[in-house]
């Protein structure tokens, strides 16, 4: 694949908290931070919805635990294509091969154990279903294959298919060499119930 052809998204979304904010204004790229049990196993994840984005960074403050009062975080990133010297692993639409893929990734809970012969750089595909983990508990507590994991991620609760373009997309970074590929702009912060916009290169003059 001629990487020239590949039409990448100019503008990413990242969902986080304040608290983490420095730690990227720092460097967007850290491998010491990435978790296996994840949809493309360990990376920095992102995603072109803005509003895919806010959800993660409101459930993040949510599912906190400290003594610490996070705020929702988003950050936005610019991607430099031209920058990017790997090939990436792209699924276009949630077929048994991504089923496949997300499975392998999602049943491995152990770091720098990835399950892939050679990890890739660079992972662009839709997004698992919010109910995965559950079903991941199920399909290994029951003995389930790929086929029964896949036709269950790709449903809503009530049993019915899921749309893929419902399903959302992510962007996920896998490798830190690709750092010097991503620019981060700026950010919002949700106080209030209202998001603001705090341009990065305006706060960092300041």
């Amino acid at each position: 694949m001629d990487r020239d052809r590949v039409g990448f998204p100019t503008v990413l979304y990242h969902g986080t908290l304040d608290l983490y904010l420095s730690s990227f204004q720092d460097k967007l790229l850290n491998r010491a931070y990435w978790r296996p049990n994840r949809d493309f196993g360990e990376g920095f994840y992102t995603t072109i919805s803005m509003q895919q984005a806010m959800k993660w960074a409101i459930q993040g403050a949510r599912n906190y635990i400290g003594l610490e009062t996070p705020v929702p975080c988003v950050l936005k990133i610019q991607l430099l294509p031209k920058r990017i010297d790997v090939f990436p692993r792209i699924f276009m639409s949630p077929e048994l091969e991504w089923a496949e893929f997300v499975f392998r990734h999602r049943t491995n809970d152990r770091k720098d154990a990835d399950p892939c012969r050679k990890h890739p750089d660079l992972i662009i595909g839709p997004m698992a279903d919010n109910d995965t983990g559950m079903i991941v508990r199920d399909a290994v507590k029951l003995g389930k294959d790929v086929h029964w994991f896949s036709d269950k991620i790709t449903r809503d609760r009530r049993g019915r298919k899921l749309d893929p373009l419902r399903l959302g997309n992510q962007v996920v970074f896998a490798n830190e060499r690709l750092e010097d590929s991503l620019r981060l702009v700026g950010y919002y912060l949700r106080t209030e119930g209202r998001w603001t916009y705090h341009d990065y290169q305006s706060v960092r003059r300041a």
